[in-house]
């Protein structure tokens, strides 16, 4: 103290020497004012703390398994629906194979009924255990609206073919006239345009509709691989704020000691420890991150494989429902023929590519416009599920399903090995840091007031 005084009584000195040098002294460069700018940045960096400790418990949870699991659950049923679209596709495009009163055209138009009627269910279990999920609520429901357009085209295409009415169950019952109208099944003119709806119907599906279902499939991915992705920034906060709010006292301690030659600060010191302790708890609350981290490496790659064998098995489906349509009535066989192509399920047309007899398809585009006897109908015999072609499709399609599968059960393995979340201790941590406040405001207020 005594130090302090002579200090003190030189100040009038010290004054009048600056105000003859003609400045006058900066405030912020004396003690008091340098302890209370002290105290303001540590409550500052006290805040920020607690704002960490409270808003990383939401991201430390999510990259548990609970969060993963809703995820790839989601994910799952996706999957399905794609899949359901893609075969309720090749169900309606094989319809148009045969003329109406064609035997197996009964059997295909079952086919195509049922096999809405699945996407239907899936499409309705999916939207109710998604009541709490708008954003995903609302991609269910314009998947809903477009498959009831595409039903729509397709019921158009059958009733135009001279279908019978109320054949379909996935159409709307036909007026009472249609009823007792008497369409001409043979009719040229009828098959074509009937083909033209079907083309329309399937062209929807491709750029529409599949194409929503893979969003909700990337959307659903995209959401658990942000839960490692969010994570990150507030792994490293919790462990630098803590850190920067520890280095800060103690410079301040030691500032405190060196400019009043005083022994350490007891406020100081509770505020040093409660920090301590609150960076053990955020520590603690983030033990499962580097397990987690390299879990979620696994998890990525078998949800990307999943991705990749989905994405094949829709364009076998769709390529089979364009080689279904060249050989109806389209007015553009070429066309479908370039589209099965371009899709990639048969990069040679003469190799044949795993369980798909390319060789034998190539041959097929042409059977419309063949002169030879029966060659029209030993194509279509062929394409269906009973012929060689056919055969090869479904072989094709269990190869992509089994890959499909496979991909899903790694990606439930490597869920299976996500380390769940530990204890959360985000509230107590912010509890600490107002004890720690507290510590800074009563230890810096007493040396402020010895200055006064």
């Amino acid at each position: 103290m005594a130090k302090e005084t002579v200090r003190a009584s030189d100040a009038p000195t010290q004054r009048g020497a600056w105000l003859a040098r003609g400045r006058l002294p900066d405030p912020l460069r004396s003690t008091p004012a340098l302890i209370v700018l002290h105290g303001v940045l540590l409550i500052l960096t006290l805040l920020v703390t607690a704002v960490v400790a409270v808003r990383s418990a939401g991201p430390a949870g999510n990259l548990g398994e609970r969060a993963a699991g809703v995820a790839v659950t989601t994910s799952s049923t996706a999957s399905e629906i794609y899949q359901g679209l893609a075969d309720a596709d090749v169900a309606a495009s094989a319809i148009f194979l045969l003329p109406p009163v064609g035997d197996q055209h009964e059997k295909l138009r079952t086919d195509y009924d049922t096999a809405v009627h699945i996407v239907e269910r899936q499409l309705t279990d999916a939207m109710g255990g998604a009541v709490n999920d708008p954003d995903r609520l609302n991609r269910l429901a314009a998947i809903g609206s477009r498959l009831t357009v595409y039903r729509g085209v397709v019921c158009a295409a059958l009733t135009t073919a001279g279908a019978a009415p109320g054949a379909s169950t996935a159409c709307p019952p036909a007026p009472a006239a249609a009823a007792t109208a008497a369409p001409d099944p043979g009719s040229t003119a009828r098959a074509v345009l009937a083909s033209a709806y079907a083309r329309e119907a399937s062209h929807y599906m491709s750029t529409e509709l599949l194409t929503e279902a893979q969003r909700l499939w990337d959307d659903d991915t995209r959401r658990l691989l942000h839960a490692r992705a969010d994570a990150r920034p507030w792994v490293a906060a919790s462990v630098l704020v803590p850190l920067v709010l520890l280095g800060a006292l103690v410079v301040t301690q030691l500032w405190l000691r060196r400019r009043t030659r005083r022994r350490l600060n007891a406020g100081l010191l509770l505020a040093s420890g409660a920090t301590v302790a609150v960076l053990a708890m955020l520590v603690a609350s983030w033990w499962h991150w580097p397990a987690a981290d390299d879990r979620f490496g696994d998890l990525e790659t078998a949800i990307a494989a999943q991705n990749t064998s989905q994405q094949n098995l829709g364009d076998l489906l769709a390529g089979r429902a364009d080689l279904y349509l060249a050989l109806g009535a389209s007015v553009d066989p070429a066309g479908h023929q370039a589209d099965f192509y371009a899709r990639g399920v048969c990069p040679d047309p003469q190799v044949r590519t795993s369980s798909l007899d390319c060789p034998a398809i190539s041959e097929v585009w042409t059977a419309r416009q063949s002169k030879t006897q029966d060659a029209f109908s030993k194509a279509v015999n062929t394409v269906l599920r009973d012929g060689s072609i056919g055969q090869s499709f479904e072989e094709e399609k269990s190869r992509l399903e089994t890959a499909l599968n496979t991909d899903g059960d790694r990606a439930d393995d490597a869920l299976a090995h996500l380390p769940a979340a530990p204890r959360q201790f985000g509230g107590a941590a912010a509890w600490l840091t107002l004890l720690a406040g507290a510590g800074v405001v009563a230890g810096l207020r007493q040396r402020y007031l010895e200055y006064q």
